[in-house]
């Protein structure tokens, strides 16, 4: 039953793309698979993204779109393709194997990508944020459940899951019981996650229905449970392309909650000053082997989620030959969009300190995550 349920789920594109921007490597998995990867890097940055992709596509689609939000949001990006994706699948190695995509196989690959940035690049686990889209929030909390049982709230730095489901068999039938034969259970490995989790769903979403966001939310343990996203009439792979400038704002609130709470002191500096403060996530100068951020007089960058709504999603069809959640497109460039206009809109977010937060972004050729914080 497992085979089948792979058989439908895993979609690899048919025709391979070659990755353009980044440090392509091979991998090799605890199963001996090898798996291509790519390593985007931004000088000293603060954070890493370990990036598993959807469903129906592979690193060369979205090799373009990671290198721009490497650059948006100056953070590291590491993301590899599943077995049986991508230019992997043309490997001898693992022809002669006859590797293909399975719930085993990707669990294999995120954990070598992991082990290849913690023991390799000697990359800090508190300072990598897994971010998952669709089917790659199945590896993803896989993953995160891991470490989290392991080492508790070391083990990893921050967990993103975009447009994510309750578990594989749950998109076609939500019977509400777990299922022996179903596959990648987030909502169950969700509970006993330790790091910060942030969710973000379209809320006409037909592949994966919106109710999966919410009720994966409301799974979320409250101490690390981040204000979701739920994006207004945005479907299953629209979120980055037509909602860019507030998705990236989502993002950046994200890593300043993360840079506060592995970095408190630097927030409690900026709101002892009474003029504005800069807070970079950009580390400016090291000293002992650490980094240090300081401050300066300019503006910072978060804003509010959105409410939280009932579904609209109706009832779900049984897919047949191909998969509900086999992406048909590649996602547009985050800088390729038609409208900027809530990129100039101020927002504000009340903290429990007492502060006001108030964000602006000018432009997404940037390099910093900035905010500014009024002690009022």
């Amino acid at each position: 039953m497992g085979l089948l349920i792979s058989a439908l789920l895993f979609q690899p594109p048919e025709n391979p793309k070659q990755i353009l921007h980044g440090k392509q490597i091979w991998l090799t998995t605890s199963i001996g698979n090898k798996i291509p990867a790519c390593y985007i890097t931004q000088p000293q940055a603060r954070f890493t993204i370990l990036y598993s992709h959807g469903n129906a596509e592979d690193l060369g689609m979205v090799n373009k779109f990671l290198t721009e939000l490497s650059k948006v949001l100056y953070v590291n990006v590491l993301a590899y393709d599943y077995c049986g994706y991508g230019v992997g699948a043309l490997n001898k190695h693992n022809i002669e194997r006859n590797v293909e995509p399975s719930e085993e196989n990707c669990y294999a690959d995120i954990e070598a990508a992991f082990d290849y940035l913690t023991r390799k690049k000697k990359v800090d686990p508190k300072s990598i944020i897994l971010y998952g889209r669709s089917v790659g929030s199945g590896p993803s909390c896989y993953l995160a459940q891991k470490l989290s049982k392991e080492y508790g709230a070391d083990g990893i730095g921050g967990l993103v899951l975009h447009s994510p489901f309750l578990s594989v068999c749950r998109v076609v039938i939500d019977c509400g019981v777990e299922n022996p034969y179903d596959i990648f259970p987030n909502v169950t490995r969700i509970k006993d996650v330790c790091c910060p989790v942030f969710i973000l769903h379209g809320t006409r979403d037909s592949v994966v229905p919106f109710k999966h966001g919410v009720q994966l939310f409301e799974n979320v343990p409250k101490n690390v449970r981040i204000a979701p996203f739920w994006a207004p009439n945005m479907g299953h792979n629209n979120i980055e392309s037509e909602m860019t400038s507030l998705y990236i704002k989502k993002l950046q609130k994200f890593l300043l909650h993360l840079l506060q709470i592995q970095n408190p002191d630097v927030i409690e500096k900026a709101l002892k000053l009474k003029k504005k403060t800069k807070v970079s996530i950009l580390p400016v100068s090291f000293s002992n082997g650490g980094s240090s951020f300081e401050t300066t007089n300019t503006d910072i960058s978060t804003e509010d989620s959105e409410p939280l709504i009932n579904s609209s999603a109706g009832s779900p069809k049984i897919p047949v030959e191909k998969s509900k959640l086999a992406r048909t497109t590649s996602p547009k460039s985050i800088l390729n969009f038609e409208s900027r206009e809530d990129e100039d809109e101020s927002l504000s977010q009340s903290y429990e300190f007492g502060a006001r937060v108030e964000s602006r972004i000018c432009t997404l050729e940037h390099e910093e995550i900035e905010c500014i914080v009024n002690n009022e």
